[in-house]
């Protein structure tokens, strides 16, 4: 396999890029569906839609860099691990987007560059696991993921900064940062429920048993779709048909999560993650075309 074949398989297996691609289409249609009554340039949304890709993706790169010893220790085969990417050249490629994304800050305007930097910081500080004990991240684990996904809070809040060119934010777009961020923590539990035992006892699983992250999985799900019909009813969608749509999307991801806490299999958890994007998706839908 050539590095540039090895690469894509990267972005496929540790990033998920073409899923990660779709989630954050539908969310950037929601915005532009949202933002309807400002005049905001294409260019600007779509950049916003680059800039946050490249943002996560330098979290990837960085979040392979700072686990690489417990990583090595209890997942030798993943790609920078066993050496099929090089971690030097993984920490120039994580500088390089840097770069880029404070070229696009630039692009983007003052307002942006402003609260670029705070969210810049955090991303830096993260890097540095918070400065926090080394093992705390064992010892509290959901507080520290919790505090890690901080940063996509701050994410929404710059695009909706850089996009409006403003710093206010009304209720709706409030609303709708709340409504990502609870879809991205339902998708971090998903990442982190496995039916067997982890080695390095770092799943929600692991912590609370396969039965009770799923349930810590479902009040996500049912929060999103509070949340869903909560904006519904802002974006003035008919709140009767919103709850409809929205108990029909949340009856057929919890029913895959269910099928996978019975089989427990490969197979059962695709259709749990196909659950799971499906509710993503489907729930933006409802917030665009209803």
């Amino acid at each position: 396999m050539t590095k540039i074949q090895t690469f894509i398989n990267y972005l496929h297996v540790r990033f998920q890029i073409i899923p990660l691609i779709v989630l954050l289409f539908t969310d950037l249609i929601v915005i532009k569906r949202i933002t309807n009554d400002y005049i905001i340039p294409d260019w600007k949304l779509y950049t916003c839609f680059l800039f946050t890709l490249i943002y996560l993706f330098h979290n990837r790169v960085a979040d392979d860099k700072r686990d690489f010893d417990f990583d090595l220790e209890h997942y030798p085969d993943r790609h920078v691990q066993s050496g099929q990417l090089d971690i030097h050249s993984m920490i120039k490629v994580s500088y390089f987007l840097i770069g880029l994304m404070i070229l696009i800050a630039i692009v983007l305007g003052r307002l942006s560059q402003i609260i670029f930097l705070p969210l810049i910081v955090y991303t830096l500080v993260a890097k540095k696991d918070f400065f926090l004990p080394d093992d705390f991240k064992i010892k509290r684990l959901f507080t520290y993921n919790f505090i890690n996904m901080l940063q996509l809070l701050f994410l929404q809040i710059f695009v909706y900064v850089s996009i409006l060119n403003s710093f206010q934010i009304n209720k709706t777009i409030l609303i709708h940062i709340i409504f990502v961020f609870l879809l991205s923590i339902q998708v971090e539990i998903t990442r982190k429920i496995k039916p067997t035992l982890s080695s390095g006892n770092e799943l929600y699983s692991d912590r609370l048993t396969m039965k009770g992250s799923l349930i810590l999985w479902g009040v996500s799900g049912a929060l999103c779709g509070l949340a869903c019909v909560w904006l519904s009813s802002l974006i003035q969608i008919d709140i009767s048909k919103a709850i409809a749509f929205v108990i029909a999307i949340q009856s057929f991801s919890f029913l895959t999560g269910y099928l996978f806490y019975i089989y427990k299999n490969s197979k059962f958890e695709n259709l749990f993650w196909l659950g799971l994007i499906s509710s993503y998706v489907l729930q933006n839908m409802v917030l665009i075309y209803g």
